[in-house]
C-alpha cells in the first residue's frame, strides 16, 4: 500500500483521507489553515459515513507543515480548489525531485498545465508527472468539523497526465481506490470533460438573485434545475463538444458523461435531456445552494473552468458565444476580472498553435 500526501483539508481532502485509509493506504493530510483541521488533529483522524461505509479513519499525520506531510510520501494528491493551485505549486517547488507523481483531484480545465507552468516559474528543475481527474472522485460534504459524509465514490473518472507518456505513474493508486477509472489520451481530454465547468455556471448565474434573497436556502441541483438552466447548459455543452471536436477529441454529450460517473440515472443519460439529468441526480439532490455568490461556483468554475475552455477554443478558432456570455455576466455579478485572472494561454504555458500544443502534450 502507498503513503499518500493529501494536500487540502476541505470536503475532498477529508473524503480522500478517510476513504484511502479504509483501503489500507496511509494518508498524510496537509492544510494551510489550522482551524480547518483542529478537530481531526484532536481526534487523530476523520469520522466518515455513506458510500464508503461508516467508520473512523486514523490519519497518522495531520499538519499545517507541508514538509511534514510530504515526508515519506510516495504519491501526492491535491484536493484543493483551482484558485489555490498557483500558491501551492510555488510552495511545493523546492520539495520536488521529479520522483513523486502529483495528482490534481480534480484538475478543473487544464489544471495540470497551469500547475506545471507555475512549478517551472518557481524554479523547479525536476517537474514530476502531473495527473488530473475531470471531476472530484467523491460527492461529499462535511457534517461537522471531524465528519465527512460521502454520497458517492465517483465511477469512471477520466484521468490523464502531462506528459501523456507518464500516465502509468497514476494507475496503481487510481485503480485500487476508485471504480473503473478511465484513462484518456491527454489532459486536453480531461480538461474538456470538466464536469463542474458545465454543471455549475448556468445554475449559479440564473439563480444568483434567489441565492442572495434566501442565503441559498434551496436545493441547488434540484430546485434550481429548471428548464431555463437546462437550456443554457445544453448550449454550453454544444460549444464544449465543438471545441473537443476541433482538437480531435471524442467527448460524450454531458448527460451521458454525468450518468457514466454515477451522478444521474442511466436512463437520464441516454435520453440526452439536461432537465431529466438534473432531476434524476440522486447523489446531488439534497445539496443546498451556496449561501452567497462569493463561492467557488463563480470563483473557480468561471476563471479556471470556462476561461481556459475559451482559451482552447480561440487556439482552435471555434466560436463560443454562450461561454463568452457566461464569463461576462459572471464577472459583472461578482465584480470580478475572471478573464484577466483565469487560466489564459500564458498561464497554461501553451503555444498559440494547435500542432505545437499537441506535440508538447
Amino acid at each position: 500500500m502507498t503513503t499518500i500526501a493529501i494536500l487540502g483539508g476541505g470536503n475532498g481532502g477529508f473524503a480522500a483521507a478517510a476513504h484511502l485509509q479504509s483501503l489500507g493506504h496511509t494518508p498524510q493530510l496537509y492544510n494551510r489553515s489550522e482551524e480547518t483541521i483542529a478537530a481531526i488533529q484532536e481526534a487523530g483522524g476523520v469520522e466518515y459515513s455513506g458510500a464508503a461505509g461508516d467508520g473512523f479513519a486514523s490519519v497518522p499525520v495531520i499538519t499545517t507543515d507541508l514538509e511534514e506531510a510530504l515526508d515519506g510520501a510516495e504519491f501526492i494528491m491535491v484536493c484543493l480548489p483551482a484558485i489555490a493551485f498557483s500558491g501551492l505549486a510555488t510552495q511545493l517547488a523546492p520539495h520536488l525531485d521529479g520522483s513523486r507523481p502529483i495528482l490534481l483531484n480534480p484538475g478543473s480545465t487544464g489544471g495540470s498545465l497551469a500547475f506545471r507552468e507555475t512549478l517551472r516559474d518557481a524554479g523547479c528543475d525536476s517537474v514530476p508527472p502531473i495527473g488530473e481527474t475531470n471531476t472530484l472522485t467523491y460527492i461529499c460534504r462535511k457534517r461537522g468539523d471531524d465528519h465527512i459524509h460521502i454520497s458517492s465514490v465517483v465511477e469512471n473518472v477520466r484521468f490523464a497526465s502531462v506528459p501523456a507518456a507518464e500516465r502509468d505513474a497514476f494507475e496503481d493508486v487510481l485503480e485500487d481506490a476508485y471504480p473503473s477509472p478511465t484513462p484518456v489520451e491527454n489532459v486536453l481530454h480531461t480538461a474538456l470533460s470538466n464536469v463542474n465547468a458545465v454543471l455549475h455556471p448556468p445554475g449559479i448565474l440564473l439563480s444568483a438573485a434567489w441565492i442572495e434573497h434566501t442565503d441559498g436556502d434551496f436545493r441547488f441541483y434540484y430546485d434550481a434545475g429548471t428548464p431555463a438552466v437546462a437550456n443554457v447548459m445544453s448550449d454550453l455543452d454544444e460549444e464544449r463538444r465543438a471545441i473537443a471536436d476541433a482538437w480531435g477529441l471524442d467527448v460524450e454529450p454531458f448527460p451521458e458523461l454525468f450518468a457514466d460517473i454515477g451522478s444521474t440515472s442511466k436512463e437520464a443519460g441516454e435520453s440526452g435531456s439536461f432537465l431529466r439529468m438534473l432531476r434524476e441526480s440522486e447523489p446531488n439532490k439534497e445539496i443546498k445552494a451556496p449561501s452567497s455568490v462569493d463561492h467557488r461556483f463563480f470563483n473557480e468554475d468561471i476563471p479556471f473552468g470556462l476561461v481556459p475552455m475559451q482559451t482552447l477554443a480561440r487556439i482552435a478558432d471555434v466560436q463560443t458565444p454562450t461561454i463568452d456570455s457566461l464569463i461576462t455576466i459572471a464577472s459583472s455579478i461578482t465584480q470580478s476580472e475572471y478573464r484577466a485572472d483565469g487560466w489564459t494561454i500564458d498561464r497554461l504555458g501553451l503555444p498559440d498553435d494547435m500542432a505545437a500544443v499537441e506535440e508538447e502534450l
